[in-house]
C-alpha cells in the first residue's frame, strides 16, 4: 500500500511525489502512485491565470511519462529542499527550467 506523509492532508509534497514516481518506475504507471506521478509531472499550463505563483511549464508533446518522472525524480534528489514544497510547486520548479513557456 502506498502512503502519503501525514502532514500533507490537502496536497502531496515533493517527497510524496518522489516516492510515487519511484514506485511508478518500478511498478508501472497504472497504479494510484502512477496516477499521482503522471498528474504532477505533466502539468497543464491551462490554469496559469489562476495560479500565477507557479512557474509556467510548456511540455513538448513527445515526452513520455517515464522520462518526465525521471527528470522530476532527479530534480528532487538534487534539490532536497523541494521535497517540502507541494508536489505541484516542486514539479513546476524542476520542469520549468527545461521546459519554459515562451510568450
Amino acid at each position: 500500500m502506498f502512503l502519503f506523509s501525514a502532514k500533507t492532508m490537502a496536497a502531496p509534497s515533493g517527497a510524496d511525489l518522489l516516492r510515487a514516481c519511484e514506485d511508478s518506475i518500478k511498478n508501472g504507471f497504472d497504479t494510484k502512485a502512477g496516477m499521482l506521478c503522471i498528474w504532477y509531472v505533466t502539468p497543464c499550463d491551462c490554469n496559469f491565470a489562476a495560479k500565477k505563483q507557479l512557474p509556467r511549464v510548456c511540455l513538448p508533446e513527445d515526452k513520455s511519462h517515464e522520462s518526465l518522472a525521471k527528470e522530476v525524480m532527479t530534480g528532487l534528489q538534487q534539490q532536497p529542499g523541494l521535497k517540502t514544497e507541494t508536489a505541484e510547486m516542486a514539479a513546476a520548479k524542476i520542469l520549468s527550467l527545461k521546459y519554459p513557456c515562451s510568450d
